[in-house]
């Protein structure tokens, strides 16, 4: 015979609007770590308004061509995994709303440890510490009914980079154009070579202009990967400004793992949108 009181509580339950994930906050966002300078400080801020719990956790994780992220199980050949190497305090952690917390990331580096770049990610998960103070989710009540938590749970993820070694790498700008399926996106395609990856800002500038019409910031390219797609959405005044004309496109270092080249330009393309 069903149970209908467990479907309805289901029903019911899916029906509840889920609890507003905690804001989490975070600086910097990316890590470069050397046997020089081995160790750095995270500051977590919790943004909202409720206090929330914070579990830290390291895992692998590879860029597909269009610059999203998934899970790396096993490591393909020349790329390098950083989680043996890491250590983290603390692990997991309680804010009120505003309060801030240290977070602090040291990378050993072996004197014998092989040339090259190393990366793995910290994941920053949260949830409203309320959440954890109900029912456990799918215990059965003394009626029979099911009681079901939903808890929503922001993450954040930042790559740690341990670079080993004198590395170098070198970039071109192949191609860019607006997408054929959607055209309020710029794809521009990029090409890295080289022992290490890059980091920077891609502007497009209007030939004749001084400032460029639009900026995207923090673009990467992680080893092992040689390409990209930068897939790159506009605002429809924009990509009016944009379509027809003659656009320099700049690739340029941002990345403060590589201060003496912080500013340099990295790859350029001159293209009619």
């Amino acid at each position: 015979m069903p149970r209908f009181p467990l479907v309805a509580a289901l029903l019911a339950t899916l029906a509840a609007p889920v609890p507003a994930a905690a804001e989490l906050l975070v600086a910097p966002t990316r890590v470069v770590l050397t046997p020089d300078a081995r160790s750095t400080e995270l500051v977590l801020v919790n943004k909202g308004t409720e206090t929330a719990a914070f579990r830290i956790a390291i895992e692998n994780r590879r860029m597909r061509e269009d610059g999203s992220l998934e899970d790396a199980p096993t490591a393909q050949d020349g790329e390098l995994f950083a989680d043996d190497k890491l250590r983290y305090s603390p692990r997991q952690l309680v804010l009120e709303p505003g309060a801030r917390q240290v977070v602090r990331v040291m990378a050993t580096a072996p004197g014998d440890l092989a040339a090259g770049e190393y990366r793995s990610h910290l994941r920053l998960m949260s949830a409203p510490v309320s959440a954890g103070t109900t029912q456990i989710a799918g215990e059965a009540n003394a009626d029979n009914s099911l009681s079901i938590e939903l808890i929503a749970i922001r993450s954040i993820t930042i790559p740690v980079i341990l670079r080993v070694g004198a590395l170098d790498t070198a970039v071109t700008m192949d191609a860019a154009a607006f997408a054929s399926e959607a055209p309020d996106q710029l794809v521009v395609r990029l090409t890295r070579s080289g022992t290490r990856s890059t980091y920077g800002d891609v502007s497009f500038t209007v030939e004749g202009e001084k400032q460029p019409a639009w900026l995207v910031r923090g673009v990467a390219i992680y080893i092992p990967n040689t390409s990209r797609n930068v897939v790159v959405p506009l605002p429809a005044d924009v990509r009016a400004k944009l379509a027809g004309k003659k656009v320099r496109i700049d690739y340029t270092s941002t990345d403060a793992g590589d201060p003496a080249n912080v500013g340099k330009l990295l790859a350029s393309l001159s293209a009619a949108l």
